[in-house]
């Protein structure tokens, strides 16, 4: 990976002699969003390895940074026009990937956010439909891996918000002086409960996401 390398040179010494998948995921694991952008690590074949170690949400996060959204081209170069002939569509459709896709910094993520939604019309990523039907029959074992983590971590995620939410609504339940003895002891009981149940779902998302246990 020596273009993702070249990027950010510091990465180099931490996963030497690690495999491109490896380093891929570390990566993703470990560099904030806008980094990943501005470092280059969303194009090219490099932007291709890490792209698949993201979620879909950082996919979505990703491509607010690319030329559609920041240029803003007709949407119709990404499409072939009803009865344009095949010979003009692909001329036409290899002037934008040069002009738009290439230059784009997270084309890569924009590919992989359109396998994961199998959506293959119009050009996603600087690939054509043809190559993006292609990638889905190639990788349809990891694909389908790919979607289960994301349903796991919106699940995941639902969970760690819902357990923060109980902390509050515990922590408002009983309020003033009347509140009888036994019911703020029972209160003070479940809010230590869901406290504990909070910070377990955190700590493991932490865990998972490599980070350390006081992170």
């Amino acid at each position: 990976m020596k273009t993702m390398m070249a990027a950010h040179p510091p990465a180099r010494a931490r996963v030497h002699g690690m495999a491109e998948d490896d380093i891929a995921q570390y990566v993703a694991d470990t560099e904030p969003l806008d980094t990943l952008v501005a470092g280059g690590y969303l194009a090219g074949h490099d932007g291709r390895l890490v792209a698949q170690q993201l979620r879909t949400p950082q996919l979505h996060q990703a491509v607010t940074h690319s030329v559609c959204h920041t240029v803003k081209p007709d949407v119709d170069n990404f499409y072939q026009e009803e009865d344009e002939p095949d010979a003009d569509w692909h001329r036409r459709r290899t002037r934008t990937v040069r002009d738009h896709c290439t230059v784009c910094p997270v084309r890569a993520a924009c590919a992989e956010l359109a396998l994961r939604n199998d959506d293959t019309v119009g050009i996603r990523g600087g690939l054509a439909p043809e190559k993006l039907r292609r990638r889905l029959l190639a990788e349809a074992p990891r694909l389908e891996r790919a979607r289960a983590d994301d349903e796991r971590a919106a699940q995941e995620q639902q969970a760690r918000i819902a357990a923060a939410a109980e902390v509050q609504r515990l922590a408002g339940q009983y309020m003033g002086t009347s509140v009888p003895t036994h019911r703020r002891e029972q209160n003070h009981q479940q809010i230590s409960e869901a406290v504990q149940r909070r910070d377990e779902l955190l700590a493991a998302r932490r865990r998972a996401a490599g980070w350390a246990e006081a992170a």
